[in-house]
């Protein structure tokens, strides 16, 4: 469930179905064209039951899930209990960051591919 302050800033977004790294980069260029600090992981994390390796992005005190790392069609979430993430599988990524034209383009391509 995201808390308010993530799901207003994403809302827009909400209703993608990217992939886990699509959306890692989706949430990492909307929050640096907004002025604010954030990093990419990837980590172990217990969600919805199932140890999984999955992209995360950390921005103030929230966790916001991007999705599995060999997945596509997930919707961003927030991950409520830290502790279900393994602090020794944490890698912290270096994604590049888009601007928001080529985060139009992305998330454009992505729709059409799921029409087709």
């Amino acid at each position: 469930m995201l808390s308010q302050s993530v799901a207003a800033l994403f809302a827009p977004y909400l209703t993608l179905n990217l992939s886990g790294f699509d959306n890692l980069k989706l949430v990492v260029a909307v929050l640096t064209e907004q002025g604010k600090e954030c990093h990419a992981l990837e980590a172990e994390i217990t969600f919805e039951g199932k140890l999984q390796r999955a992209y995360l992005v950390r921005w103030n005190k929230h966790f916001i899930y991007c999705g599995r790392t060999n997945s596509y069609g997930n919707p961003l979430d927030e991950v409520a209990d830290l502790e279900s993430i393994n602090p020794e599988t944490i890698k912290v990524l270096q994604p590049p960051v888009l601007s928001m034209q080529q985060l139009e383009f992305m998330c454009m391509d992505n729709a059409h591919f799921d029409h087709c």
